[in-house]
């Protein structure tokens, strides 16, 4: 009886593991498809000769960030809007770094952990989007602008 109980056990913690997977791959899969969508996009159109990264940014209107370089050897970013639609284009010397985007956003402000960095479009232009969980666990949105790494919003203590 006691082999059977583990047997069930183990078969059941095997099914769980198993389920958990399927979950996530599927969860990912629509955001896998737009990214490379969107990256055989930018390669067709020929605004980037090596992609480094892409992700899907969302605001009123989902768009993917594709990070590359061009022909010439810059780094560039373009924003591919979700459907049809025009792309723009960000020369990334031209913009304030990541890393200067999260001193920026984190100034004065205690970070437990930064989630993510992300660059994204919205109706002032470029904005890299911070989010971070404070030191009482709290979730904190800030948005720095690409272009001069001012504070465009912010939204604290969620």
């Amino acid at each position: 009886m006691k082999q059977w109980i583990i047997f069930i056990l183990g078969f059941l913690s095997f099914l769980a593991v198993a389920l958990m997977i399927v979950v996530m791959v599927a969860g990912n899969k629509p955001f896998t498809e737009v990214e490379q969508q969107a990256i055989d996009r930018v390669k067709n159109e020929e605004l980037l000769a090596e992609v480094k990264q892409a992700y899907v940014y969302a605001n009123k209107q989902t768009a993917v960030t594709v990070i590359g370089t061009d022909a010439e050897g810059k780094l560039k970013a373009v924003f591919v809007p979700a459907g049809e639609g025009e792309m723009r284009e960000l020369m990334m010397e031209n913009a304030i770094a990541a890393k200067e985007a999260r001193e920026v956003a984190l100034g004065g402000m205690d970070a437990k952990k930064v989630l993510h960095t992300k660059l994204g479009l919205e109706k002032d232009g470029p904005v890299w989007e911070v989010v971070f969980i404070n030191e009482k666990d709290q979730l904190n949105y800030v948005y720095i602008l690409a272009a001069d790494g001012s504070k465009w919003k912010q939204i604290l203590n969620m």
